[in-house]
């Protein structure tokens, strides 16, 4: 008798280690399933965080070259009546039409981020916009002029270049595609100009320097 309840004494403690293990291995699982989950919502919550930041970087930037086109389509008619050159008069105004057209698809872009149209001081397009009036004020009308105003005009359109090209990178990351292709738009009128400025830079930087040469010779 004393065997047999050794015995199940023995399954008794055996039940009862067994019952201990179970619990063990539940509690183990739960902090488990726990632990992952947190880890879960923690990513989830960076991933917002992160997505929140960039839209943020891509609505400044909007603003900021909205504002900047807005001062560009005034300071490309003053440079257009500067300039002497009849290919870099034409190539201001035609551009100066491209950035009223630029500024009506950026009101688009707002539009479809839900925001009121705005620009946000741009200091890089003020500073410039000054130093084109600056090559007005240093140089007399001619070559000379014409070649600093290209110096400045294309400092502008590779500014904008910068500019639109890392707006169409956000939008496609965060999924505006129609705001995507905007930004693509632009950016291919923006490097046309600039190739533009590269031809008429070749015969007027030549004209300039045979001006020079000139006054040196009189």
């Amino acid at each position: 008798m004393k065997k047999t309840n050794g015995r199940s004494s023995s399954n008794g403690r055996s039940s009862s280690n067994g019952h201990a293990t179970s619990k063990s291995s539940s509690s183990s699982n739960g902090r488990s399933n726990g632990s992952a989950s947190s880890r879960t919502s923690s990513k989830k919550s960076s991933s917002s965080s992160s997505r929140e930041g960039l839209e943020k970087v891509m609505k400044n930037s909007l603003k900021d070259i909205y504002y900047a086109e807005k001062q560009l389509v005034r300071a490309l008619n003053k440079m257009s009546k500067a300039a002497e050159s009849e290919e870099l008069k034409n190539a201001f105004l035609n551009h100066r039409q491209e950035t009223e057209e630029q500024v009506t698809q950026l009101e688009e872009a707002f539009e479809i981020l839900g925001m009121r149209a705005a620009g946000k001081k741009c200091p890089a397009m003020d500073g410039l916009v000054e130093e084109g009036a600056e090559a007005i004020e240093e140089f007399e009308k001619g070559p000379a002029r014409d070649a600093a105003l290209i110096v400045s005009a294309q400092k502008v359109e590779h500014y904008e270049i910068a500019a639109y090209g890392s707006l169409r990178a956000f939008a496609e990351t965060l999924g505006y595609a129609d705001c995507a292709k905007i930004f693509d738009r632009i950016l291919e009128q923006e490097s046309n100009a600039d190739e533009i400025l590269n031809q008429a830079a070749q015969t007027i930087n030549q004209m300039a320097a045979e001006e020079d040469m000139a006054e040196m010779e009189a």
